[in-house]
């Protein structure tokens, strides 16, 4: 199998290298296209108006001076690499709930899943690697039998807890509740320059929610639809909507 792998911690991030191992070690033909630098929270943002670096580092790994995104669209239109699946991550902590929206692990597995090819983001604690390699070990192959079989309806999403994680079960999408903790850093010149940092302080979600379910001790395995649809009563593509004034 053609493997893609990226992910949104830079190229030199031990998922990264983890999960592109287990890829050789399976006998896949694996590519390694990664941004340069961090770029966690870019969701599926993609460069436009200007140039993006690409650094060949090996034969098979490649840096990009852009977004996890941008790195589908490099290995693709660029480096001419077909793949069968596209693996991101292993991301350094979880993507669970409305985090995995703004996720670039996730946002380089939706651009994999635009384009046609079947996906799978992978995320972890950052502090459990030699556990996380014997999980993926373990259910790698069931996430990417799941990506194929879903095609480009859905990405897989799977997260890895920080205790236990032999058994895997799919799980819905929690919501959760967030406050922004905004510093005020100084001012240059005319401008505030200032700090946000996001923290969840709470969730709703039922017992089969991801976060109950990795919170349990479980492998979690969430389908995340590429194109969220609106299931509302009264809702009909295409139908007219009356405006005032």
């Amino acid at each position: 199998m053609r493997i893609l792998v990226t992910n949104d911690d830079g190229i030199g991030a031990a998922g990264l290298s983890i999960l592109a191992g287990w890829c050789r070690s399976e006998g896949h033909q694996t590519l390694v296209v990664a941004p340069k630098s961090n770029c966690s929270g870019q969701s599926g943002a993609v460069t436009f108006g200007k140039p993006l670096s690409v650094k060949q580092l090996s034969d098979d790994h490649w840096a990009v001076g852009g977004t996890p995104a941008d790195c589908v669209r490099i290995a693709v239109s660029f480096l001419n690499f077909q793949p069968d699946v596209v693996l991101s991550g292993i991301n350094h902590g979880h993507n669970l709930g409305c985090d995995t929206f703004a996720s670039g692990t996730v946002g380089a597995a939706r651009m994999a899943a635009i384009r046609g090819i079947p996906a799978v983001a992978f995320s972890a604690p950052d502090y459990r690697w030699t556990e996380v390699q014997q999980l993926l070990r373990r259910h790698g192959s069931v996430a990417i039998d799941e990506a194929l079989q879903f095609g480009t309806e859905a990405i897989i999403s799977v997260n890895f807890p920080v205790f236990g994680g032999e058994s895997m079960m799919t799980a819905r999408l929690s919501r959760a509740h967030f406050d922004d903790a905004l510093s005020w850093e100084e001012f240059q010149g005319d401008e505030h320059i200032v700090r946000l940092a996001s923290a969840p302080t709470g969730y709703e979600g039922d017992a089969d929610s991801d976060i109950a379910l990795l919170s349990a001790g479980w492998t979690v395995l969430t389908h995340v639809p590429v194109i969220p649809r609106i299931a509302a009563p009264d809702y009909t593509a295409g139908s007219k909507r009356q405006s005032v004034g």
